[in-house]
């Protein structure tokens, strides 16, 4: 019985001082996790920091995040979590029915919570026809593009508490749609077009575990976006499609990006997806137009894949219209210190494209800075680069916004000075992200 004792006794100490043991001397090979977070770095000691406690809370910070075995800790929590209360701990993350994972800002956007108003749309789509005209004079091609969203696409699965929740006024997408048709802005509206093949395609266009479209949805909507451009250039791009596809049992990047972001220790059941065995026909007396793409995340999967690069001469991704990126270029570059007439000027295609989450942010400020500089036609001078300057800000406000939102600690905290201040948690984000972005500049 002692023996028995002891070996408990024993069992219990290890386990508890195998964090500090793994900390000082790894004895296992750790996988880190996945998702966006700050790592908190280890605070020095200053006088003034001990006495008023400031060194102590960034301590004990540090010391949480840098324990040993923190990561799979983190995992068995996250599951236990999952597993037994169907709840998800990774921010913003909301678990379905048949648990399907959505994003919450797709479902804010699909119920109108995120509405900017009719105001802010109808100012963008008159300064975009301002803009239009003036590609189009000089033999410029511009296109907006409404990538499809996960909550349009798979309504049936959003868990009732959001469905019951009252709508908004409209919704971003619907707004800017209407609009655009109702003044004969060029769009290619991936968003319905996805609905309404949603029950005829061979393969699925959406992954259970993921928020962005699948590659079999990136291949159609590419392959619908060559046949749009060379129809409204007259030009004939490299022939490109499939033959066939692979169907691993193993899901490829992005397809469960959600879930990673999850950090469980098991894999949550999923639907196999299909890859499309791309090939690309001859360059030889064909036209790869030059592009600039202002977008968000659903591009990635165009450009991060090689295919913009493939079809494309001179290929550009202006992310979020913030940092600018180029494959020939040896690092990115910041978009406030590109000269927007010349880029547009050595361009033959500019394409603006945004899922319904990201909306309520479009044009990203794109088309309020070409707006300013087209008007003018030339150097921007003193008093309209600060304007322009102030549409690149918003952007980057947006940014550092949608980076504390989904964070599941530091959006806490924004919440917590919130109710000290008495005020609401989107105007403390606004503050923070403003004051943030100020810092940086300094």
């Amino acid at each position: 019985m002692k023996l028995v004792k002891n070996i408990l006794f024993g069992t219990l100490m290890l386990m508890t001082g195998l964090p500090l043991i793994q900390r000082t001397v790894p004895v296992f090979n750790e996988t880190g996790l996945k998702g966006a977070f700050d790592v908190p770095l280890k605070p020095e000691a200053t006088i003034r920091s001990w006495f008023d406690g400031s060194y102590q809370e960034k301590y004990v910070r540090f010391a949480e995040y840098s324990i040993g075995l923190r990561p799979l800790m983190v995992r068995i929590n996250n599951q236990i979590a999952f597993t037994a209360f169907d709840t998800a701990l990774a921010n913003g993350v909301v678990i379905g029915k048949k648990r399907y994972l959505y994003e919450i800002n797709y479902i804010k956007a699909w119920k109108g919570k995120d509405f900017v108003g009719q105001k802010t749309v109808d100012d963008q789509v008159n300064k975009a026809l301002f803009v239009n005209n003036k590609l189009r004079e000089a033999g410029k091609t511009l296109l907006f593009v409404f990538a499809p969203g996960k909550a349009s696409f798979f309504p049936e699965y959003i868990p009732d508490r959001f469905v019951r929740q009252a709508s908004g006024e409209t919704t971003n997408y619907t707004a800017y749609s209407e609009s655009f048709r109702k003044n004969n802005l060029p769009l290619i509206d991936f968003n319905s077009w996805f609905v309404m093949m949603k029950d005829t395609v061979s393969y699925p266009l959406y992954p259970k575990c993921g928020i962005h479209w699948s590659s079999y949805g990136v291949a159609l909507s590419m392959d619908s976006l060559v046949r749009y451009l060379e129809k409204d250039r007259n030009i004939d791009m490299v022939d490109f499609g499939w033959n066939g596809f692979e169907i691993p049992d193993t899901l490829r990047s992005p397809d469960y990006d959600i879930a990673e972001g999850m950090n469980l220790l098991f894999p949550i059941q999923h639907d196999r997806m299909a890859y499309p065995k791309m090939w690309f026909g001859k360059e030889q007396g064909k036209v790869k137009p030059n592009i600039i793409v202002i977008g968000d995340s659903y591009y990635w999967s165009i450009y991060g894949s090689g295919l913009s690069a493939r079809l494309f001469g001179d290929n550009n991704f202006w992310y979020y219209n913030v940092e600018a990126q180029n494959p020939a270029w040896p690092a990115s570059k910041k978009t406030a210190e590109i000269n927007i007439l010349e880029a547009v000027g050595n361009t033959d295609v500019i394409l603006i494209m945004a899922t319904e989450a990201n909306l309520y942010r479009f044009p990203y400020g794109f088309i309020d800075r070409l707006y300013e500089a087209l008007k003018s036609q030339g150097a921007i001078s003193k008093s309209e680069k600060a304007e322009v300057d102030d549409s690149v800000r918003n952007a980057e406000i947006a940014i550092i916004i949608n980076n504390i939102d989904t964070n599941q600690e530091w959006s806490e905290s924004v919440r917590k000075k919130a109710r000290e201040r008495g005020i609401s948690y989107e105007e403390m984000l606004k503050l923070d992200a403003t004051w943030m972005w100020e810092q940086n500049q300094k």
